[in-house]
């Protein structure tokens, strides 16, 4: 969520730090305030107020003030004021957990919801569609994400190939063309080897799909469309586990997956019936 990033940044100029605080302090008067007005009220410039947006990710002011409204908008419907981090206590009953989980849940999908964009996730759908081949980029946790989604997509006779197994990730890199599309599935999208090969695939123009956190990282600057997750972790070791980022990124392969499935709907049904009727002819016997 964009206010919670502005909250956490520690990278941020004098006057970068002061409009910050300013949004972060005022944000019911964000919605109606132009440029010119938060300059003024900043003691800064509308050119300021640019490289500010841009620092955050966005291409301008235009673009930010859409994603801080969605982020006010976010905060509002927050289900609960349960910690990503650490979502239950030592002394938590089992029903307390398995009621705090559930929360976690509902308050990671339903923030990765309103993050959705519809053009994103139409342009994403496409490329998905069309490519010959989808290469997966995921690693740890991220990967098993991955090959999840993996397996659902064989289910409509569609295959992905993990581009990350077993160290193959160099010679996946480079077989891919620009007939085949590549999907980074990367919360942090920090990745050294992720940043090599997006520097390769843009050389070979082969479509770049990113599912991240960070829509202003470096990795995001090679992708032809993202969508975004919330922020709900810190990068801080003390996390029990990747809870919220693994179901927030879960949640948005599930969506895809069945916005692939929708173009073709009535093939897909037919494809996996008469799949079912075969294998159980076979096991009958």
């Amino acid at each position: 969520m964009l206010l919670k990033k502005m909250a956490s940044r520690t990278d941020f100029t004098a006057s970068e730090n002061t409009i910050a605080q300013y949004i972060l302090n005022n944000t019911n008067k964000m919605e109606k305030m132009t440029i010119q007005e938060l300059a003024r009220e900043t003691f800064t410039s509308n050119a300021s107020i640019i490289r500010f947006a841009q620092k955050m990710g966005m291409e301008g002011f235009k673009d930010f003030k859409i994603r801080l409204v969605q982020s006010i908008e976010q905060r509002k419907l927050v289900l609960s004021d349960i910690n990503p981090n650490i979502p239950f206590e030592d002394d938590a009953s089992i029903m307390k957990i398995g009621q705090d989980m559930m929360h976690l849940a509902e308050q990671a999908i339903k923030e990765s919801y309103q993050l959705l964009n519809e053009a994103s996730l139409f342009q994403m759908t496409k490329y998905l569609y069309q490519a010959e081949r989808i290469f997966l980029y995921a690693a740890g946790d991220s990967q098993i994400r991955a090959e999840s989604f993996q397996n659902k997509l064989g289910k409509i006779n569609k295959y992905a190939i993990l581009a990350t197994a077993r160290d193959e990730f160099a010679t996946n890199t480079a077989n891919l063309t620009s007939m085949d599309c590549a999907l980074f599935i990367t919360y942090e999208a920090k990745s050294k080897n992720d940043w090599i090969a997006a520097n390769i695939l843009k050389e070979k123009n082969v479509p770049i799909l990113l599912l991240t956190a960070f829509p202003e990282s470096e990795l995001a600057k090679y992708s032809d469309v993202m969508l975004t997750v919330p922020l709900l972790e810190t990068q801080k070791i003390e996390k029990i586990a990747t809870f919220s980022s693994q179901i927030a990124l879960d949640y948005l392969l599930n969506v895809l997956f069945s916005t692939l499935y929708q173009i073709d709907y009535t093939a897909n049904r037919n494809h996996q019936l008469k799949n079912a009727e075969l294998l159980k002819r076979f096991l009958d016997q």
